[in-house]
């Protein structure tokens, strides 16, 4: 890729550079004036959540959104970064499976299951949530087009549409920000403008997916049926 501007042939790279300045900070921002280690590892815990589902929907909205509004500005920007941003909120997902599992098995495996069957259930659906994602992430190269093709590939990809329902499903059963249920060690009061916006963002991107799937377009004109343009999954 050797045409264009410089931030948009390296738009992949300046995205992997900021995730890797964003990781430490959210550790120094979990840790800023907390009293103890363990309410550190739940407020980090909490926040590369959010980043993890922040991110993944940030990765979902740029092919319906084009679609739907071809004319929007930096186009090629929000093509270009949905890998990255995927991968990113696989990375994001990680951290935040790490800032659970690591405090609570070195504490006691038990306290897993102990909040709850509804703890539980929040926990079986993220497995296959992260499972998936890492999938995505993994198979997010230009080799893996090769050797998959490009419509088996695409198929794959296509399982975002069931992780969206899955990771909003965790974070409602264990999230504190969602409110629905906190965990023993969680005592921050619930944020009920987080849940909000996931949803509202959730909801908007339901909405555009909708809309393309019915090849609807906004021109500045009217809303008409067009035949979609390549490469805007």
């Amino acid at each position: 890729m050797s045409a264009g501007p410089w931030h948009l042939r390296n738009i992949r790279k300046l995205i992997y550079a900021a995730l890797v300045l964003t990781i430490p900070g959210v550790a120094i921002a979990s840790m800023w004036g907390i009293p103890d280690t363990a309410h550190a590892w739940v407020g980090a815990r909490e926040l590369f959540g959010l980043w993890a589902l922040g991110l993944l929907l940030a990765s979902m909205i740029p092919g319906p959104l084009i679609f739907v509004f071809p004319w929007i500005p930096f186009r090629g920007h929000l093509i270009l970064a949905r890998r990255a941003l995927g991968i990113s909120s696989f990375v994001m997902a990680g951290a935040h499976v790490i800032c659970y599992l690591g405090p609570t098995l070195l504490r006691n495996w038990h306290d897993l299951l102990a909040p709850g069957a509804l703890w539980i259930a929040g926990l079986l659906i993220g497995l296959p949530a992260f499972v998936g994602l890492a999938v995505l992430a993994l198979t997010s190269r230009r080799s893996s087009i090769r050797d998959l093709g490009p419509h088996r590939w695409k198929r794959w990809h296509r399982l975002v549409y069931l992780l969206l329902p899955g990771v909003l499903i965790h974070a409602t059963f264990l999230g504190a920000d969602f409110g629905l249920n906190k965990g023993p060690d969680v005592n921050a009061e619930v944020d009920a403008g987080c849940l909000i916006t996931m949803l509202s963002i959730s909801v908007a991107w339901l909405v555009l997916f909708l809309l393309r799937k019915r090849r609807m377009r906004w021109t500045p004109s009217i809303l008409r049926k067009k035949e979609a343009p390549a490469g805007t999954r």
